[in-house]
């Protein structure tokens, strides 16, 4: 026994070697030695990231002054409604990343301007144009454009362009500050409507120089911040392919950009582009993870309040392209959206009404427009909206019968009356008010006399962006007060 185990003993040591010692410290010192590999990389690595964030707080550091007076101009244009605003201040705080560092800091704001924009500050400011937001039908969607913006200013993505740039202070900025091309949502829309007469000549030079000149980093930083956007919109719990529904929404509506515009302006990918990146995000890199959140009822259109929060701004951009664009497909759109929300609200129903009143074919639809004026002008209670009147009575004098123009004068007459109430000045539409009056069958009427200091005091001021109707644009071009007629009314 004792010699077959002996031999037993043998047959494994020859089987399993042991390795002398000297390969043992050949392979402990190669094992050294690639720790040793391994711990550089890593130093190196994180030389280089202190390095990128030094240079990148430096040149934040350089342009901050440009973008604090930025930020200034586009105060004066803030969407006057707090309610609104701390509604998507909240929003967005909810979708920054608990790992963020304590010093970024993020706010998120609603500018009044009907096109749809989104940008964002390198330094966690986030803007929004009151046109984006009123196409925007979920808090799931507008999960995944604010997120998109956090994602830009995460990964430094303005101070990677202006890092792309030799002389950023003379060609990058006047596109990235001066025209706040940060994030176009889907791009602009198609001809730049609007912007381009807004930038003017000399700061659209400066976006297509600048654009020109960082188009290259483009579509990769806008792909980056998509998975970004996709990735924190899912992770709040929101459905990230309405993200698709959004992006596709806008193309239908606004189209997409022809193939020299998008070379020029090319900051963001195009509204096409962005549909089919956030759908292949979802069904590739991401599709663990939403699919995962939507196994588990994780995730949800959001909570359902973004209609009643932003139907005042909504109903505001609706007129705006009614009334500034002809635009009354758009109109009719967001009106129909908001029409539940707001029909005790007298500018809604009034803005239906000059819809119908617009567009319509029919008998039935100038009824409809009729009938909506008429409720406005009950709801007016408070007579903030005098103008409502003269739509009403040219609408009356329109569908009336020969002989049967009693009800428009009447609604005339409240309108000249009403706005000297309101705004204790007269129309400068007033001639034109007493022509109507001539032809529809009252030829003595005049508005009722007021003292000229009234006449004089400043009128109260409407809406930011929204010019009081019936006033005129300067003093100079304000109508002499008519002499009351004799055996007038």
């Amino acid at each position: 026994m004792k010699g077959t185990f002996a031999w037993v003993m043998v047959g494994a040591f020859l089987l399993h070697p042991v390795a002398p010692p000297a390969v043992l410290a050949q392979d402990e010192k190669q094992e050294d030695k690639a720790e040793k590999e391994r711990r550089k990389r890593e130093e190196k690595a994180q030389e280089k990231q202190l390095k990128e964030t030094k240079e990148a707080q430096t040149l934040l550091d350089e342009i901050q002054p440009d973008i604090d007076q930025k930020v200034i101009e586009l105060r004066d244009r803030l969407y006057r409604d707090r309610f609104l605003q701390d509604y998507i201040n909240e929003v967005g705080q909810s979708l920054v990343p608990k790992e963020t560092p304590a010093g970024v800091l993020f706010i998120f704001r609603v500018e009044q301007d009907p096109m749809p924009e989104a940008f964002a500050f390198p330094d966690g400011r986030i803007w929004l144009t009151s046109g984006l937001l009123s196409f925007v039908e979920s808090e799931a969607e507008l999960g995944v454009v604010l997120g998109h913006e956090i994602g830009h200013v995460l990964e430094n993505h303005t101070i990677e362009a202006i890092k792309a740039s030799r002389s950023f202070k003379r060609r990058v900025l006047p596109g990235i500050i001066g025209a706040a091309a940060g994030a176009v949502i889907g791009g602009a829309i198609k001809g730049k409507e609007g912007a381009a007469v807004g930038a003017g000549v000399g700061a659209l030079a400066g976006v297509a120089a600048s654009a020109i000149d960082f188009n290259r980093y483009g579509r990769k930083q806008e792909d980056e911040a998509d998975a970004i956007g996709v990735r924190l919109a899912l992770t709040r719990g929101y459905d990230a392919k309405e993200g698709v529904t959004l992006f596709q929404r806008l193309a239908d509506r606004f189209g997409d950009k022809d193939p020299l515009e998008n070379f020029i302006y090319a900051s963001h990918s195009r509204n096409v582009d962005r549909v089919k990146n956030v759908r292949a995000l979802l069904d590739g890199d991401l599709a663990p993870l939403y699919n995962e959140r939507r196994s588990g009822g994780e995730l949800s259109l959001g909570s359902g309040q973004l209609q009643l929060f932003t139907s005042r701004m909504v109903r505001d951009v609706a007129i705006y392209y009614m009334d500034r664009m002809d635009r009354y497909d758009i109109a009719k759109s967001l009106l129909g959206r908001i029409a539940d929300y707001r029909m005790r609200d007298p500018q809604t129903v009034s803005a239906l009404g000059r819809l119908y009143k617009g567009v319509g074919r029919t008998a039935e639809d100038r009824a409809r427009a009729l009938d909506y004026l008429q409720r406005a002008t009950m709801l007016d209670e408070r007579n903030r909206h005098p103008e409502i009147w003269r739509d009403l009575g040219l609408m009356q004098a329109r569908m009336a019968e020969e002989g049967q123009m009693a009800p428009a004068i009447e609604s005339l007459k409240k309108y000249v009356a009403g706005f000297q109430q309101r705004y204790r000045a007269e129309p400068d539409d007033l001639e034109e008010m007493y022509d109507y009056l001539l032809i529809f069958g009252d030829s003595k009427w005049t508005a009722p006399q007021m003292e000229s200091q009234m006449l004089r005091a400043a009128a109260p001021h409407p809406p930011l962006g929204s010019p009081r109707p019936g006033l005129p644009t300067s003093s100079k071009a304000a109508l002499p007060i008519p002499a009351k007629k004799k055996g007038g009314s």
